[in-house]
């Protein structure tokens, strides 16, 4: 539960979906977390800000890559096949649990619009809604890295 709790700490201090899950775990594979923030900077509110893939899922994939990935030239072909099979499994139980891994279609608002994102801050969407995606792909995620 430790690392879920520094996910939902970090989202709460202000930090994006995807940062705050990423460098939540990022640790165990020797990123520091400022690396770690850096890396996941762009990829919140759906990736920057578009409503687009949610960042709590962005995150997790991250992680996935730094437990399943690959780089050596001679396992490109079985590393590709591995990874790609654990993200295709994270991305089917966060939308089996949540209805959706599109972040538009998570928070009901389109935040890429003037409006929309108005909208999101003035109903506080982002500290109500997205802590629960946060939450669940932590969950996940530690089910699969264990």
């Amino acid at each position: 539960m430790e690392k879920i709790e520094k996910a939902l700490e970090s989202f709460k201090k202000g930090y994006n979906c995807s940062q705050s899950v990423f460098s939540a775990y990022s640790d165990i594979f020797n990123v520091d977390r400022n690396t770690a923030l850096l890396i996941a900077s762009g990829l919140g509110g759906g990736i920057g800000r578009t409503g687009n893939v949610c960042g709590a899922v962005t995150g997790a994939v991250l992680i996935l890559g730094l437990k399943y990935g690959f780089f050596k030239e001679d396992e490109i072909d079985l590393g590709k096949e591995r990874v790609y099979s654990k993200v295709k499994e994270f991305l089917k139980r966060f939308e089996e649990e949540n209805k959706s891994i599109i972040c538009k279609e998570l928070i009901g608002v389109d935040i890429e619009t003037e409006e929309g994102l108005k909208k999101a801050k003035e109903e506080k969407i982002f500290g109500n809604i997205c802590p629960k995606f946060v939450e669940s792909a932590c969950k996940i995620l530690e089910e699969m890295i264990k």
